[in-house]
């Protein structure tokens, strides 16, 4: 497969890694009120449902991003393993410290230990699990850091056909052999297609795969998102009603509607390519920043909460993005004077 090459920053690349990040934000800014199904009038949770559900591509599309920009790429394993370690784990290490304290004063209310070693073992925990619950994602990003040398050695040999075989076994996977999908089961295990790989390599090789016929590709890419994201908002709906409570079903990152969605938008951003030019800095910081405002946004959205910020500050319609637009900038910011500090920029993210 030919590779096209480029230089600098990739302004759909960054638009994507942009929306995403605002994207996370929204899911969690929605969620206390999606999981108010059946207490909460439909129309009331209508809003957190699109603006949940509308944002189901967030993680995927974080992963791809990693697909189309580090995937390929010819580098030694321990030059990539150590840049990688410095980039996310080291801020992960860092961010979590304030998890920690925070679960022990807020969650535990400053319980006491019985024991240095009672005390060591618990905080041993909360790094073997993570301080907070987003931070499974970290967790699943070093498992693929770990396979990208070697998924990138296959792929930079790899034709086009033997990368369209890989994905078409791995969207098979999306209907059999899911967890989500029991009554779709397989007798032919399939795990090494399995998972967040498949995003990885689609994001490759949607990122240099040149169409032709832009006006049609334009077409799918809008077609897909569309589709989606109704199959997502509309079967989540029925879903929830049937089990008279929030049934997520249809927001797994490898539900087939979350997949439509995520390679829809990446489509578009690749194919639509936009640029407003007084949001441009604004752009660059956040997507610069992207990183740290996802590890440190769960902190933010619980103490602004605290002074009134939250979907409940007005009609969730409004609630909802002013809580998480004000969780972005409060979150950008603390991550941008973290690194003012000397030392800073190593550990914010």
């Amino acid at each position: 497969m030919q590779i096209s090459k480029a230089n600098g920053p990739i302004i759909w690349l960054t638009n994507l890694r942009v929306i995403a990040t605002l994207a996370v934000i929204l899911i969690h800014s929605a969620a206390n009120l999606l999981l108010s199904f059946h207490r909460v009038p439909d129309a009331l949770w209508w809003n957190a449902n699109v603006y949940n559900g509308c944002m189901r591509f967030a993680v995927p599309i974080f992963v791809m991003l990693t697909g189309a920009l580090v995937v390929g790429k010819e580098e030694p394993y321990g030059a990539f393993v150590s840049k990688s370690f410095q980039r996310i784990v080291v801020p992960f290490l860092f961010w979590n410290i304030f998890f920690v304290y925070f679960n022990w004063a807020v969650r535990l209310r400053g319980k006491s230990f019985h024991s240095l070693e009672e005390l060591i073992r618990w905080i041993g925990q909360q790094y073997f699990t993570g301080g907070s619950y987003h931070f499974w994602y970290v967790y699943m990003v070093m498992g693929l850091y770990l396979f990208i040398p070697i998924i990138s050695t296959w792929i930079r040999q790899a034709s086009e056909k033997q990368i369209q075989y890989f994905l078409g076994i791995w969207l098979l996977t999306i209907l059999f052999n899911n967890s989500h999908f029991p009554v779709l089961d397989s007798p032919v295990p399939l795990p090494y297609f399995t998972g967040y790989l498949g995003y990885l390599v689609l994001g490759y090789y949607l990122r240099h795969k040149d169409f032709n016929h832009l006006g049609q590709i334009r077409f799918w890419a809008i077609a897909l998102f569309l589709i989606g994201t109704a199959w997502t908002l509309i079967g989540t709906y029925q879903l929830s009603i049937r089990d008279a409570k929030f049934y997520g079903l249809l927001y797994a990152n490898f539900s087939p509607s979350v997949v439509l969605s995520t390679a829809g938008l990446f489509l578009l951003c690749k194919y639509f390519p936009f640029e407003i030019r007084v949001l441009i800095p604004l752009r660059e910081w956040i997507s610069s920043h992207s990183y740290g405002i996802y590890l440190v946004h769960i902190l933010v959205l619980f103490y602004i909460a605290k002074i009134g910020i939250h979907f409940k500050l007005v009609h969730p319609s409004l609630g909802i993005p002013v809580t998480a637009f004000s969780c972005l900038l409060i979150s950008g910011a603390i991550v941008w004077l973290l690194r003012k500090i000397p030392g800073g920029a190593k550990v914010s993210g």
